[in-house]
């Protein structure tokens, strides 16, 4: 048990590499993140200009002198240790003012990540419903499993999930993108993490 207790706490989000989130030209993306996490937003243009919307309906911001976050020699966007705070829509146009990307980022609160282990009979959230004039589905979308973090020996591998918010025959929408506004505090929108014991032979490494 304690051998299973310590692989968890070497789960914890501390280190993971920078993102990069990319997007079609002249598209708009939606991605959710954890907060924390460096981040780049691609926009491949060597003129662009950033300005961002924040979700609470403050003005406009055009993204020149914010601590942490600078413009690529590219034109791509860096956020340091984004927060919560800075959830939005993240607009790129080049020098004549014409869209080249735009992206909705939803940095979900790394403090509040429900973590849960396999081997330890631990649960993730189920799905709920939460009624806000309709019945939308609050749900965990997924990303893939990571690799194994070892050989030959048993390790552990985990996945990232994030809170999703779908209407009936709608899109899924990233929770905050979907609530705005709203002052909504519900348990269930919580990003999460699921930790799994894995052993994985180590002949397929050169």
């Amino acid at each position: 048990m304690l051998a299973t207790l310590w692989l968890l706490s070497l789960s914890l989000p501390t280190s993971w590499a920078q993102i990069l989130v990319s997007c079609a030209y002249k598209s708009l993306c939606q991605q959710a993140l954890l907060s924390g996490n460096d981040v780049v937003l691609q926009c491949d243009h060597l003129k662009a200009r950033w300005y961002f919307s924040s979700i609470l309906g403050e003005d406009v911001l055009l993204l020149s002198s914010v601590p942490n976050i600078k413009k690529l020699p590219g034109g791509s966007l860096q956020l340091t240790n984004p927060q919560p705070s800075q959830t939005g829509l993240y607009h790129c146009e080049d020098n004549d003012s014409a869209l080249v990307v735009e992206y909705e980022i939803d940095f979900q609160d790394v403090t509040t990540l429900h973590i849960t282990h396999k081997g330890l009979g631990q649960k993730p959230l189920q799905n709920e419903t939460l009624s806000l004039g309709g019945k939308e589905l609050i749900f965990t979308h997924w990303d893939p499993w990571q690799d194994c973090n070892c050989c030959g020996e048993p390790g552990e591998h985990k996945r990232l999930g994030y809170c999703y918010i779908e209407e009936p025959l709608e899109k899924p929408m990233p929770c905050w993108l979907y609530l705005q506004e709203e002052k909504v505090q519900y348990r269930r929108m919580w990003p999460e993490m699921q930790v799994e014991a894995c052993l994985i032979p180590c002949d397929h490494i050169k």
